[in-house]
């Protein structure tokens, strides 16, 4: 019986501390879109999903790490499935920790030989405010 109680609890325990995460929303500025990231300090990880009018659009993994000449970063493989984006395999690079003027930029691949560059540009960490998205471009538009 008392093991029974310790596996319950251990496992609500780890449910409390992920229900709890914090997520942080940043938004590409001149873009519509943007991320909503939760950081995983302990493990140096991080889940994204796309916001603004990428919405549901997207979702990735990534790590955080040092980029010579950039800093730290954390670096993401994003699924553009949901978006009709399966041959594309992009990469964003973001700076980190999150600060309003932070860097970032994204690549892609469709072939996983050859990268492009698509966009880089700054981002602004929001607050409780809506993502304008009326008459600007995606950063995954092509």
């Amino acid at each position: 019986m008392k093991r029974i109680l310790l596996l319950g609890t251990t496992a609500l325990a780890m449910c409390a501390g992920s229900a709890t995460a914090k997520t942080t929303s940043i938004s590409f500025d001149g873009l519509c879109d943007g991320m909503d990231i939760v950081v995983n300090k302990t493990d140096r990880t991080a889940l994204e999903t796309g916001n603004g009018c990428d919405e549901g659009a997207h979702f990735g993994a990534g790590t955080i790490g040092k980029i010579k000449v950039r800093g730290n970063t954390i670096t993401f493989g994003v699924n553009l499935s949901a978006k009709g984006g399966g041959a594309y395999q992009y990469i964003y690079v973001i700076s980190y920790p999150f600060v309003t003027g932070g860097t970032w930029s994204n690549f892609y691949t469709t072939d996983g030989k050859t990268m492009s560059r698509q966009f880089t540009g700054t981002y602004t960490v929001n607050g409780a405010a809506r993502h304008e998205t009326k008459g600007l471009r995606s950063s995954t538009n092509r």
